[in-house]
């Protein structure tokens, strides 16, 4: 069984991912992808770092960057999704895994008034920085999963289940995807 969990900034992707880890006994994927990738490739982690689901244009077009480390980085996807049950957050694996029966694609989003008290609680930003921080990220984000799947970042037809964690807290989410883990794989391993 994976679980890829797409989400905004501040919709609680991180958290959401390490719990489901915990009481599902998963591993867990976010940046140590980063580490990997970079270590399997032999390349500087901050260049992983740096292009992380971050699309730049003018790299591609000079015949480098982030196409070929998005190739790297989702190799190592496909290499620990074959090791065992896990977790990935983000950097398009729902994409990289489609073709797997074992998983289950999440998407959380949250408004932006609540990710923006979010981020300035967990890292003292202004609301007006806050703001700008999602703006961006989410833009990066979108850019980068719809350049290399040719889907569309956050449309519910991409996911098997969508939740708004404005609404629905993350212990919540966390137990909602936990029982639908139990229904569609009660023999996992």
């Amino acid at each position: 069984m994976i679980i890829n969990i797409g989400r905004e900034l501040a919709a609680g992707g991180r958290a959401v991912g390490q719990a489901l880890s915990a009481v599902l006994s998963l591993k867990y994927y976010d940046k140590e992808l980063l580490l990997e990738a970079a270590r399997v490739s032999n390349f500087d982690a901050n260049l992983f770092v740096r292009a992380d689901e971050v699309y730049n244009p003018y790299m591609y077009a000079l015949g480098g960057g982030n196409p070929e480390l998005f190739q790297i980085q989702s190799q190592v996807i496909r290499k620990l999704a074959t090791a065992g049950n896990c977790i990935f957050v983000g950097r398009c694996a729902d994409y990289i895994l489609r073709d797997r029966k074992d998983c289950l694609n999440i998407f959380l989003s949250c408004n932006k008034a609540e990710r923006v008290k979010r981020l300035e609680k967990r890292l003292s930003l202004s609301a007006k920085h806050a703001e700008e921080l999602i703006e961006k990220t989410d833009k990066q984000r979108e850019a980068y999963y719809n350049f290399y799947t040719n889907g569309r970042w956050g449309e519910a037809n991409n996911y098997d289940l969508c939740i708004n964690t404005t609404t629905i807290d993350i212990d919540t989410t966390v137990q909602i995807i936990r029982n639908l883990c139990d229904t569609l794989y009660p023999n996992r391993s």
